[in-house]
């Protein structure tokens, strides 16, 4: 299996040999190696910013859940999206986006949008086997990530990676995998890259189960409105439809 990582993002993968610069407030920058970096910014007093170490993190997201946004909220246009989700920890920023799935298969129709990467050093190549297991995805019907045949092109947007699957009676799975970067479109707010990973099922073929990743769709922000002019909402709380 081969991913091809579209985005400007995955080229930020620096070996240990090369120095950084890291600026600090109180005495101009200062040259260090990257795998020094982690370190010195915690323990150099003129670092503003403060690093969540990885078993914070892990915690955190442990114990953060998502909770539900309007319509209008969503990182991507998808006509199918039935309820967003959405939460912050740490350097993320996430989204889920429940799609309408009329098929049998177990399972949600579902966009996961991780945005993260205020500064690209940190943002790290692309790992979809890692993004998954990080979101919790459920790929069902597909199996490890790493036996998937995985097809790749590229769009306006850069590199769409996906896998599919069919029951041979016009039922087709897909499982798409891309990142996105903010030269290809406007991210959110302090947010330099968004990686995605769509599971969709569909009564038809793979090109319309992947229109969810597609730059129609992937490329814009939501945009949803009731025909009398406020934002359609999907908490249920959000009282009855008029």
């Amino acid at each position: 299996m081969a991913f091809r990582p579209g985005g400007t993002g995955t080229r930020f993968h620096l070996p240990d040999s090369r120095a950084r610069t890291v600026p600090c407030p109180d005495g101009g920058p200062r040259r260090i190696k990257p795998r020094l970096l982690w370190a010195a910014c915690l323990l150099l007093a003129g670092c503003g910013a403060r690093i969540m170490l990885p078993g914070e993190l892990e915690t955190a997201m442990a114990q953060t859940p998502f909770g539900p946004q309007r319509l209008d909220s969503a990182w991507i246009s998808v006509p199918q999206t039935e309820m967003v989700l959405e939460r912050s920890v740490g350097p993320y920023a996430e989204q889920r986006l429940l799609l309408v799935n009329t098929t049998s298969v177990r399972g949600d129709n579902v966009v996961y949008l991780r945005a993260h990467g205020g500064d690209l050093a940190f943002n790290g190549r692309f790992q979809p086997v890692k993004l998954i297991g990080d979101l919790g995805v459920d790929i069902h019907p597909f199996t490890a990530v790493d036996d998937l045949n995985i097809q790749s092109e590229e769009d306006d947007l850069g590199i769409l990676n996906w896998a599919e699957w069919t029951n041979n009676a016009g039922l087709t799975c897909i499982l798409a995998l891309r990142r996105l970067d903010s030269a290809s479109r406007v991210l959110p707010a302090n947010r330099t890259i968004m990686d995605m990973v769509v599971r969709n099922c569909v009564r038809g073929t793979a090109q319309q189960a992947l229109t969810p990743a597609r730059p129609t769709q992937a490329g814009f922000a939501a945009r949803v409105k009731r025909p009398g002019g406020a934002p359609e909402m999907l908490s249920p709380l959000a009282g009855p439809l008029p």
